[in-house]
């Protein structure tokens, strides 16, 4: 990187590019010109004695370290109906987990780690997601049939999820318009994850099976502040019914956030609803912002077909090793690699959300994938760098 380049500088260039304004300062034509779109998916747990397909007790929680029996297993996705892989799934089988669940005997059995049928299901629970459904206004199913929803990340033992949609098109009222409800659904609750360290993610079963409702909207909210309206609303009238648990865990949103150009993301496991419009603030930017970065690519490498990136492994006595990171490298025999991107000048610091620029998003990636914790990426457009790029670029 030449040395009139300040990646501060193109970080604050960029930022203004975007247009980000905090969310105190935004409008709501700021998210009208965003062609900003939220829907949401609230889950929570039904208050009932016994978890939804076996007749173990619900609520005993138990201590990551306090477990009676573990079991290790390996996912592996499988063909869907129409023939096709999961991209999720296939993705989640590339970080070659394993995956261990530690059992209490007193919260679990042979059904919950998938070694036995389920039992009938939890009519308890299914006659209060009925209640709520009505509440919703939707339209009560003829028939209940269980479905499968795949899960890869490990969170249930047989890979899936037991679910059931119970009513279909309901609505509720904001301030200002009506959001339909595309559909109220009953299903089991998945693990609570213990540790999630390299190749290694740890599980409790204590929260596996026990029966919660979740209720989906219509992507109709159109601002941050109409999400968190909506999420509040179905919480409350959720826990009108006195027939849901309430407390830490017991109540989880999953946001769905697009704008114009963009693609659907889905911030998965939001604790509080006071924290939605902050959130879906943010991921609306950030999808602006990535936007911006596709039109500089397509610009500075115009033939994807032909664009090479070269790799090559190089020595640690190149770096400096007192960095955390790289400490012990060679005694626990890592590699080191570096990789060059033609045609990405400017494009690493440019800015994503506050705090982000898109070579976080990258090193998000390698997390991901590669089960390496962060940090785990050096890049030469890092602000305040601590090490000298001159040697590496050699190397390449």
């Amino acid at each position: 990187m030449s040395d009139s380049f300040n990646p501060a500088d193109n970080y604050q260039r960029t930022r203004g590019l975007v247009g980000y304004i905090p969310r105190h300062e935004a409008t709501a034509e700021t998210y009208s010109e965003l062609g900003f779109r939220c829907g949401l998916e609230i889950h929570q747990q039904l208050k009932t004695d016994m978890k939804l397909f076996c007749r173990c007790p619900t609520g005993l929680y138990q201590n990551g370290d306090d477990f009676d029996a573990e079991v290790i297993r390996h996912m592996r996705p499988t063909l869907s109906e129409m023939g096709e892989y999961d991209g999720t799934a296939l993705m989640e089988r590339k970080t070659k987990k394993n995956i261990i669940y530690r059992i209490k005997n007193e919260s679990a059995c042979t059904y919950d780690i998938d070694d036995t049928p389920p039992f009938p299901i939890n009519r308890r629970a299914l006659d209060i997601a009925v209640e709520i459904a009505l509440m919703l206004k939707t339209n009560i199913v003829g028939e209940l049939h269980i479905t499968r929803k795949q899960y890869l990340d490990g969170s249930i033992p047989t890979g899936f999820q037991r679910t059931a949609i119970v009513g279909i098109e309901g609505e509720i009222p904001l301030r200002n318009k009506k959001i339909g409800i595309i559909q109220l659904s009953i299903e089991e609750d998945a693990c609570r994850e213990v540790s999630d360290i390299g190749h290694r993610r740890i599980y409790t079963t204590d929260r596996l099976g026990m029966p919660l409702i979740e209720m989906v909207t219509y992507p109709q909210m159109l601002t941050p502040d109409e999400a968190a309206e909506a999420g509040q609303y179905l919480r409350f009238l959720a826990r009108s019914s006195g027939k849901v648990r309430t407390g830490i865990g017991a109540g989880r949103q999953d946001v769905n956030v697009s704008i114009t150009g963009g693609t659907r993301v889905e911030i998965k496991g939001v604790q509080h609803i006071s924290w939605i419009p902050e959130l879906t603030h943010n991921e609306a930017f950030r999808q602006k912002a990535l936007l911006e970065i596709k039109n500089v690519l397509c610009k500075t490498v115009p033939d994807k077909n032909r664009w090479k990136l070269s790799i090559n492994d190089i020595s640690p006595s190149l770096l400096n090793d007192s960095l955390a990171p790289l400490k012990n490298i060679a005694r626990e025999q890592k590699r080191i690699t570096a990789v060059n991107l033609p045609g990405f000048k400017s494009v690493l610091s440019f800015f994503t959300q506050p705090g982000k620029m898109f070579g976080d998003e990258i090193s998000g990636r390698i997390k991901v994938i590669a089960c390496l914790n962060q940090p785990n990426m050096y890049h030469s457009e890092m602000v305040d760098f601590p090490l000298s790029f001159e040697t590496i670029r050699r190397e390449l």
